[in-house]
């Protein structure tokens, strides 16, 4: 009877710890499907819901969605609501790991008005990166053979998305982005059709990535990604301030790692940049609140973030320095351009004025720096 009631224990215990087993690998797998592909996707496709649907597309943090949908418009027309065809719309966003999975589509039938209102829209669109270089981008516009009607592309396969407006004829435009859908088959809603002939092909590792607009021979396309440096561009002014645009101007041979990402919590100062293909600088006087200025100083004395070292003895003021002059130590045959180059790059900490002076110099003996004579090298 014992043995019998121990037999009975042992396989209660069994059981127990195989459904226990079960559970956590259960418990594993839902974890690691809701990390990794974010749940079901989220889909709407009540077109009421369009202003509200698209306002969240576009508030959602930068990675959830790498566009501002510049081909859709911001609102259906009535006019769209009482023609024999009436609006479609569908919304799918599923928050995979990393990248997001989109797929937006939106169809409209407009009043002759509207439509035309609409396509003479879509022909100005351009994204304005500031007056560097006067950098402008506009839609792409294609007729050719790889849509089967005519095209205003704001991505073309590039990180792995598309965005275009398809000028479907009869007052009719079609409104399509769609990221990570690298199948035809994966699409639920947008018509085959409306797809360039190309798709899959387009959208495969080797010619889908973010990477693939810098290559030579790439037909990639990205509206919102800044243009390329191209000539002498200069600018004045705290308010045409912006890191991005900068790091793409000298793009290959500096990061700026030692200016701020913003300037929003500057009190007061002074900035200027100039660049030409063989010289340039970037100046700025960044005048702090003293929480402010403490705030920065900890920034640069992070080595492993901004990659400057102390320096108390070559400048007028204290200086962290990222780069001073050419690279040095390094075997002829394996040094670049840009380690040849007399590159100089660093921070100055006026500390009693809360005051930080950076300084990006691309070949100083070619500029006229006596303006800032003060802030320049001693030794």
């Amino acid at each position: 009877m014992l043995k019998k009631k121990g037999t009975k224990i042992a396989i209660g215990i069994v059981g127990g710890l195989i459904i226990g087993i079960i559970t956590v690998i259960a418990v594993i797998f839902i974890f690691l499907l809701l990390f990794f592909f974010g749940g079901p996707p989220k889909v709407t496709k009540n077109v009421d819901k369009y202003e509200q649907t698209m306002e969240e597309n576009l508030t959602r943090e930068y990675g959830k969605a790498r566009t501002e949908f510049i081909t859709f418009p911001k609102e259906i027309p009535a006019s769209a609501f009482n023609q024999d065809t009436k609006p479609e719309f569908y919304n799918s966003f599923q928050d995979t790991w990393d990248d997001p999975t989109y797929e937006v589509y939106l169809k409209c039938q407009y009043s002759d008005e509207d439509y035309k209102s609409e396509i003479d829209r879509l022909s100005s669109v351009e994204k304005t990166y500031t007056t560097y270089d006067d950098r402008k981008k506009t839609l792409i516009y294609d007729n050719s053979d790889r849509f089967a009607y005519p095209a205003y592309i704001a991505i073309d396969h590039n990180d792995f998305s598309y965005e275009y407006a398809l000028d479907l004829g009869d007052d009719s435009i079609a409104y399509i982005y769609v990221a990570f859908k690298n199948s035809e088959k994966s699409l639920k809603k947008i018509p085959q059709e409306y797809l360039p002939n190309d798709y899959e092909e387009s959208l495969t590792l080797k010619n889908g990535s973010h990477l693939n607009t810098t290559y030579e021979d790439s037909t990639a396309y990205n509206i919102y990604q800044v243009p390329a440096y191209n000539g002498h561009s200069a600018v004045y002014g705290l308010g045409a301030y912006n890191k991005v645009e900068l790091e793409n101007a000298f793009e290959g041979i500096s990061g700026l790692l030692a200016f701020p990402k913003d300037i929003n919590n500057v009190k007061d100062g002074r900035f200027r940049y100039s660049r030409d293909d063989d010289s340039g600088y970037v100046f700025l006087e960044a005048e702090y609140s003293e929480e402010d200025y403490k705030a920065e100083e900890d920034r640069l004395k992070d080595e492993e973030y901004s990659c400057a070292t102390y320096n108390n003895s070559d400048y007028n003021y204290p200086a962290y320095v990222v780069r001073a002059g050419k690279v040095e130590g390094l075997p002829e045959d394996i040094m670049s351009d840009v380690d040849k180059a007399d590159i100089h790059e660093y921070a100055l900490m006026d500390k009693s004025n809360n005051k930080i002076i950076y300084l990006l110099l691309i070949n100083p003996g070619e500029l006229n720096l006596r303006d800032i004579g003060e802030y320049l090298a001693v030794k």
